[in-house]
């Protein structure tokens, strides 16, 4: 799917991370010195923030939210559609997108949508947003976009143990003068490639167990690689072909952070004049799924010498992941708002 959707504006975007940090370099106990030490090189992840228990993606979203909310002095009767999407929701219900929108004290003809999608959220969330504003129904939109990683991963699982970590963002996007293009793909036939099959009802047992557990990904580690390295660049070049862009006139590429060699393999598919316009930047986050996106946004500005967000103009948004899905935005981020995340 491919479409472009007008008088759109990205006005604001914030991080939130938790307080709590954990070092790699101390798991060489439990995994093995050499084998933690090969994980953070070709990962190129060295901590993540973990939540504390009792916290949720609903809160480190709420924190990015209200910050944006109160720096801006937003009016929260102006919000008439609030968009969350997470993989870990405060309950199977109500949704948790109708729990933020109490705790804001945002109107209540603001219309709630929860979307279930992990790395690529981000752009579907977008997505929805624009989507609804482009229908007329909506003015202003919040897309709040998060995981806790931390509390569904396996601990004796090296390979997700030391690459997921926790975060969440809040992102306003409003009616306006801006031009969005997306380009949005699925493929269900290959579902199973990463695979949460304790979290729905498909395996639920018979009678309650109390060993079930609603942890766990199942994921085909080489399968992934290469399902992100094929349709990431493809859907680049797709999104850059609908605005009429060439790859090399974009100004930042904001790519889902899944691992150092990931976003590598991406830079050299895409054949980047300057690779530096797409950073890697989880070495102390981890994947964080849907908010990978917005924070290498709010934290390479704050991390990195030189950067300018108000050179902006041109900038390339893509996400790969769950489901699966994947997909890409071509917008204009020279005007929007840009905070460090909270708890850098």
């Amino acid at each position: 799917m491919k479409t472009i959707i007008n008088n759109i504006d990205i006005k604001s975007i914030a991080t939130c991370l938790p307080k709590g940090i954990l070092e790699m370099s101390t798991l060489k106990d439990r995994f093995g010195e050499k084998e933690v030490e090969d994980a953070i090189r070709v990962a190129g992840i060295e901590r993540v923030h973990v939540a504390e228990v009792g916290q949720t993606a609903s809160d480190l979203c709420f924190e990015a939210a209200e910050l944006i909310i109160n720096t801006e002095q937003i009016d929260r009767s102006s919000f008439d559609g609030l968009v969350f999407v997470s993989e870990h929701p405060d309950f199977h219900g109500p949704a948790t997108s109708c729990v933020l929108q109490g705790r804001l004290g945002l109107p209540k003809d603001c219309v709630c949508f929860d979307i279930n999608y992990g790395c690529s959220g981000y752009i579907y969330g977008i997505f929805q947003a624009a989507t609804l504003i482009g229908s007329g129904a909506c003015n202003k939109v919040l897309v709040l976009a998060g995981n806790t990683n931390s509390k569904t991963v396996e601990k004796d699982r090296k390979s997700s143990y030391m690459v997921f970590g926790d975060g969440g963002s809040a992102t306003v996007v409003e009616r306006g003068t801006g031009t969005l293009g997306f380009h949005i793909m699925s493929n269900g036939y290959d579902y199973e490639t990463v695979l949460c099959p304790k979290r729905g009802f498909r395996y639920w047992p018979e009678s309650m167990d109390l060993n079930f557990r609603l942890e766990g990904r199942e994921m085909k580690g080489d399968d992934v690689f290469s399902f992100i390295i094929s349709v990431g660049p493809k859907s680049i070049k797709e999104v850059l072909e609908l605005v009429g862009w060439d790859k090399d006139d974009v100004d930042f590429f904001g790519l889902h952070q899944a691992t150092k060699v990931t976003i590598d393999f991406m830079s050299k598919k895409l054949k980047l004049a300057h690779p530096e316009r797409a950073p890697f930047d989880i070495m102390n986050y981890g994947n964080t799924s849907p908010t990978t996106v917005p924070l290498v946004l709010t934290d390479w500005p704050y991390r990195a010498e030189g950067i300018d967000t108000s050179t902006w103009h041109k900038v390339i948004l893509s996400a790969y992941g769950i489901g699966l899905s994947w997909g890409s935005i071509a917008c204009d981020l020279s005007k929007t708002k840009i905070y460090r995340p909270i708890n850098q």
